[in-house]
């Protein structure tokens, strides 16, 4: 039924929202969260590493929490419980850190929110 609706799965839904509260937050929109807070930069260094993604494969792989993709990436956040591991941040800050340079860059929550939407 979702498919000749053509709605998204639930999950992706959940991380696209994810994401746009997150470029929220990043973008200083959200004044009870300034992300000075809870966010540290990555230090750009000259080494990229880009773990390769296979559609069906899931992994917990550590390479993926520390790629980086885009100018606007963060430094993980170090997870002790599965249960804080998904929690909002540390969840979202990988996915963010694993989007493509244009959609980071989006002038607009709502350019934003139309390109994460089709990079999914």
């Amino acid at each position: 039924m979702l498919k000749s609706m053509k709605i998204p799965p639930l999950q992706e839904r959940r991380k696209a929202i994810r994401l746009i509260f997150f470029f929220k937050v990043v973008e200083g929109l959200v004044p009870a969260m300034p992300s000075q807070d809870f966010l540290t930069p990555v230090r750009q260094s000259k080494r990229r590493i880009t773990p390769k993604h296979f559609k069906d494969f899931k992994v917990n792989n550590i390479v993926e929490q520390y790629s980086v993709k885009n100018s606007k990436c963060f430094t993980p956040i170090q997870c002790k419980t599965q249960l804080y591991k998904n929690s909002f941040f540390p969840k979202t800050l990988i996915e963010w850190n694993n989007l493509k340079e244009s959609v980071v860059r989006a002038d607009t929550v709502d350019i934003f929110r139309s390109t994460v939407l089709q990079w999914d």
